[in-house]
């Protein structure tokens, strides 16, 4: 398909500052997270060369260094310290024909891992929502020693070879800190009215205008709203766009939306938030800067959802964040008409949870993320053809089957199901966690055209997989939830009790609403559980869930912890943490369920108990190693079937045991 026909705004080009764009796609700021000390990594340079090379025709990088204070754990940009890996890095994207901008930010006061930090700085002393730091407020000689310190930075990236820089003031980041009259009280020339809170912004633009000039593109994304009170609204938004555009000549206006504190979740919308949730938003700001520019920003996922972003004329360019780590050629994949063959983000958050971690980029739906030959991987021949058999026909052993197969295996995939895709294709019915399909809708066609043969519906034993006469087996049989210790085994003997898995099962596609109250007893803490909780407010008059921990939501992203809390309360779905759920006699004759306080031995009980479950840690169904070693097989285990994790370690394991075997 010509690329005209089916995307022909997205693949048109476009021009900033005098440097032709070959298409609109952007990839918004990422930090891939690979540290610097000693120099910029190769693996943070092939993270970026990879999306250039995939398609995006501009790349914005990770917050750089571009003041003395900001520390030495980022890539440095303020000296010459790293000057040749400057060039390297902007040789690699450009080369590419993708125009790479550096990100100029300042964390400021915000943090959003435990802990405080003793060397925040920001407008004012105000203390951090979030983690409570208390910053060293900048005095007005700071301030300008930091504008300076910003335009030397930004000249220096011009001569590397950069094509420009992006100003971050969203996010609840310290510009957002000085614009935002929640957290900035200051009395001098940065404070106090509209013109006194955007002066950081406007002089510091003017800084890097006058030293590297015209055509150097500047963009600059702003908050568009943050969610708080007395902070920056969309009205407000609006005037400091306007405000800005009026003093400083800018290239494109991008909007963020959220900031560091209870609204972090808006930064990041995750499978709770509908598709390009900000999209109507983004349009109406727009009217504030006409003439400028505009990059849409928010959980843009699909090329056809992009080229709608662009079809009426009001918005010019289009940021992917997430979609691109999931697939870096999907603007190449667009273009060729192949969106169907784009590994899509599930917009988990896993990501941005292992990044704020300090720890390097992952993806669950990328297992290459950041390696050299990431772009259009195939993997390596076999020297030796083996037939390899599969048990499991999961996101695990899906993932083992492609890679395995490309690389000229046999490959047999047995299922007990007659679909792919194990508990994940369960947990995608759920409410919120569709965009969960596109790991295997991704993985089971690969396979299927690489040659694996499937046989679903197929329970597997150790006799049957024996007769296939296999040289290697890998065991992606999952996991099974444990039975709670606090409740008697005898509830476990006679099937009273469901996991919540197997309840879910029965109750997906269920219209009638029920009467009574569901009960979740949670010790697994992951987003499954809450999708369930979900799934049960539609149909039960009560849901309640109880878990033994301080909170609920402990193995979530912060950004998805902050939705399943706000998501509780607004529908009313209820918690109670430091209990364990305790049997009676009353459960099963009167519906009144009790629960123990697990400090306090205190007792309460929840009436009318129409559905109760758990959701324990899990034990893996690895049963059939042992014998099928014993009959002398070389035998794998990945996924949950090894340990029970997440999607991450499913498409990571089965991707390196396909790859090597």
């Amino acid at each position: 398909m010509d690329r005209n026909e089916a995307y022909p705004r997205l693949f048109s080009p476009y021009t900033l500052a005098g440097k032709t764009l070959k298409n609109r796609i952007v990839h918004a700021s990422i930090s891939p997270h690979f540290g610097a000390e000693g120099g910029i990594k190769d693996g943070q340079i092939h993270y970026y060369a990879n999306r250039a090379k995939g398609g995006a025709a501009m790349v914005v990088t990770e917050p750089l260094v571009i003041a003395p204070h900001q520390g030495h754990h980022r890539v440095i940009a303020w000296n010459d310290s790293m000057l040749d890996g400057l060039q390297r890095w902007a040789d690699s994207v450009e080369r590419e024909d993708c125009r790479l901008l550096g990100q100029i930010q300042d964390s400021g006061r915000g943090r959003h891992v435990p802990g405080r930090n003793p060397s925040a700085v920001g407008a004012s002393f105000l203390p951090d929502d979030l983690s409570w730091t208390m910053p060293h407020a900048l005095s007005n000689s700071e301030v300008h020693a930091f504008i300076d310190s910003a335009a030397q930075s930004a000249a220096r990236l011009k001569r590397c070879g950069f094509s420009g820089v992006e100003i971050s003031a969203g996010h609840g980041h310290m510009f957002h800190q000085f614009l935002s009259p929640r957290s900035n009280e200051r009395e001098d020339e940065f404070g106090g009215d509209l013109g006194g809170r955007t002066r950081l912004l406007v002089l510091i633009s003017q800084a890097i205008r006058a030293a590297a000039g015209s055509d150097f593109i500047l963009g600059i994304k702003l908050p568009g709203t943050d969610g708080m009170t007395d902070s920056i609204t969309p009205a407000l938004a609006g005037q400091i766009a306007s405000h800005l555009v009026a003093n400083v000549s800018v290239d494109y206006i991008s909007y963020a939306m959220g900031t560091h504190s209870r609204t972090l979740e808006m930064h990041i919308p995750d499978g709770g938030y509908p598709r390009l949730p900000y999209l109507s938003l983004i349009r109406e700001l727009r009217k504030a800067t006409p003439g400028v520019p505009v990059m849409a920003l928010g959980r843009v996922t699909d090329p056809a959802e992009a080229e709608g972003i662009l079809a009426d004329g009001e918005i010019e360019l289009v940021a992917l964040g997430r979609a691109l780590i999931a697939d870096p050629t999907w603007p190449q994949k667009a273009q060729a008409g192949l969106a169907r063959d784009i590994r899509y983000c599930v917009s988990c958050n896993t990501c941005w949870k292992v990044i704020i971690s300090h720890k390097q980029i992952v993806c669950d739906n990328n297992p290459r993320v950041s390696m050299a030959d990431e772009v259009n991987f195939v993997p390596t021949p076999a020297t030796q053809k083996k037939r390899v058999v599969i048990v499991g026909a999961g996101i695990a052993g899906l993932e083992a089957a492609w890679t395995a197969a490309q690389r000229g295996h046999e490959v047999i995939v047995l299922g007990a199901s007659g679909e792919v895709g194990g508990k994940t294709r369960l947990q995608a019915q759920l409410p919120i966690s569709e965009a969960l399909s596109s790991v295997y809708d991704y993985q089971y066609p690969v396979a299927q055209k690489a040659g694996a043969r499937f046989e679903l519906g197929r329970p597997a034993d150790v006799a049957s997989i024996l007769a296939l006469k296999p040289d290697e087996v890998i065991l992606a049989t999952g996991s099974t939830m444990t039975w709670p210790v606090c409740l008697p085994r005898s509830l476990r003997d006679q099937g009273i009790v469901p996991d919540l898995r197997e309840a879910m099962a029965d109750l997906i596609g269920m219209k009638e609403r029920q009467r009574g109250t569901a009960v979740i007893y949670d010790m697994d803490h992951g987003d499954g559980v809450y999708a369930a909780a979900e799934l049960l407010r539609d149909l039960f008059d009560r849901v309640v869930l109880l878990t033994p921990r301080e909170h609920i939501a402990e193995e979530t992203a912060l950004s998805t912890r902050q939705r399943v809390y706000r998501r509780f309360f607004e529908r009313q779905i209820e918690f109670k943490v430091l209990v364990e759920p305790r049997w009676s006699d009353s459960f099963e004759n009167e519906g009144k369920l009790e629960y123990v306080h697990i400090y306090t031995g205190a007792v309460e009980a929840i009436d009318d108990v129409a559905f109760f479950a758990y959701a324990t840690p899990r034990a893996p169904n690895d049963q059939m190693a042992t014998p099928l070693r014993e009959a002398g097989l070389k035998v794998h285990l990945i996924g949950d079937c090894k340990v029970a994790r997440t999607v991450l370690e499913a498409t990571a394991e089965g991707h390196a045991v396909g790859t090597t075997i």
